[in-house]
């Protein structure tokens, strides 16, 4: 290939290969002969206009030039070449091309600089068969002869990954070139973190609670995001709380059928999980246990009444912290107790009634912080009987 462009300003053409992961699926053990042709092909052309091949790594291929002009002819030289090649059946070989012109240092053979790195973000920004080119190469064409059969298309300001500033892009057109109208794979702009209002976050909790009602969040899910939401700082954070929840007019039927009755005689048993929980349900316990898991569970409104009769027996409800309790009913030779911090109900958050009648039985309700999410019920029972729950800090 040529020397080294001499130029202050050298014109930088990078060329990659587009789904070439694909190809190395699907082509295997062949996909090394069709490498080989297109680096053959793109050397050929860069050469033949004066180019000097910098690096040629994988399927990539840089090559700098001491004009724009000739960077460009270049690259529609080989974007031709690729296209009349005979490939191997089934296969459809398709380059991606970008061009840019600006200040570099050459150290040990190589080019450093912005410039270099600007024009392989243009390369990545474009599709298969496209040749972009920036506003730069652009500009400084119009001082050369005009490009034979070939035409530059404005695509407009667009966006580059690591780049702050936009850049203008212009895509090259002509006789044996791809048309692809396409725009650039812009980056999504990087916008000004926007501070939310407490306004702002009452409406988050709002929505989140209709999603609850819906059955999309358990009770669990329902707390840890108020959480975060009263946290926010920006409406980023705000977004990103309810990014995987759709409108929630959007109605989603729950393919699992509500939990209207537990009853145990004689036994104990545990309903944990994501139980469907109903506007009513009611346990029944008579000479056993149960365990009543609703740290989980999916809400069909924005309230529940779970009612117990307890007769010789013992009940234990578990709660995520921060939803509304509202514990009645009265026991008779027993007790009825609830354990946890005393902390306020989010606002908005779903109501929860529980009412225990019991003859010679007890209820216990368990407000389960939010960092125990894995313990187990005992875990639970005696790690909050030794009060570790109070050394815990706000939101765990």
């Amino acid at each position: 290939m040529a020397e080294l462009p001499a130029a202050a300003t050298p014109t930088f053409v990078f060329a990659d290969v587009e789904g070439s992961t694909r190809l190395v699926r699907d082509l295997a053990e062949a996909y090394r002969s069709v490498l080989a042709d297109y680096q053959r092909l793109v050397r050929e052309a860069m050469e033949a206009h004066g180019g000097h091949e910098v690096d040629s790594p994988g399927d990539s291929f840089f090559a700098a030039f001491g004009r724009p002009r000739d960077g460009v002819l270049a690259a529609v030289a080989a974007q031709r070449a690729l296209a009349a090649h005979d490939w191997p059946a089934g296969v459809e070989l398709r380059v991606r091309m970008g061009i840019h012109t600006g200040p570099a240092e050459l150290a040990d053979g190589r080019f450093v600089g912005v410039a270099v790195h600007r024009a392989a973000r243009i390369c990545a920004a474009g599709h298969g068969g496209q040749i972009l080119l920036s506003q730069a190469t652009a500009a400084l064409l119009e001082d050369e002869a005009t490009l034979p059969d070939l035409e530059l298309r404005d695509l407009g300001e667009q966006r580059l990954k690591d780049f702050d500033r936009t850049v203008r892009v212009f895509s090259v057109a002509g006789p044996g070139l791809t048309e692809d109208a396409r725009l650039p794979r812009s980056e999504p702009a990087t916008l000004p973190a926007i501070r939310a209002g407490d306004a702002d976050r009452e409406h988050s909790v709002t929505v989140l609670r209709e999603h609850t009602a819906a059955g999309r969040l358990t009770l669990e899910e329902f707390s840890a995001r108020v959480e975060r939401a009263y946290a926010a700082r920006t409406l980023a954070e705000l977004d990103e709380i309810g990014r995987d929840l759709p409108a929630p007019s959007v109605p989603v039927p729950s393919r699992r059928r509500a939990t209207r009755f537990t009853g145990v005689v004689f036994g104990h048993t545990q309903r944990t999980g994501k139980l469907r929980l109903p506007r009513f349900s009611f346990a029944l316990v008579v000479f056993g246990d149960t365990d009543l898991d609703l740290r989980r569970a999916e809400m069909s409104g924005p309230a529940a009444a779970v009612v117990a009769l307890v007769l010789f027996g013992n009940i234990d409800v578990y709660v995520p912290e921060g939803v509304e309790v509202d514990l009645g009913g009265f026991s008779i030779f027993g007790h009825q107790r609830e354990w946890g911090r005393d902390v306020e109900p989010h606002p908005g958050s779903p109501v929860l009634r529980v009412k225990v009648f019991s003859l010679f039985g007890t209820s216990d309700v368990w407000r389960v912080p939010l960092g125990w999410v894995s313990r187990t019920f005992r875990e639970v029972i005696d790690a909050m009987r030794r009060g570790e729950h109070r050394e815990l800090p706000a939101g765990d």
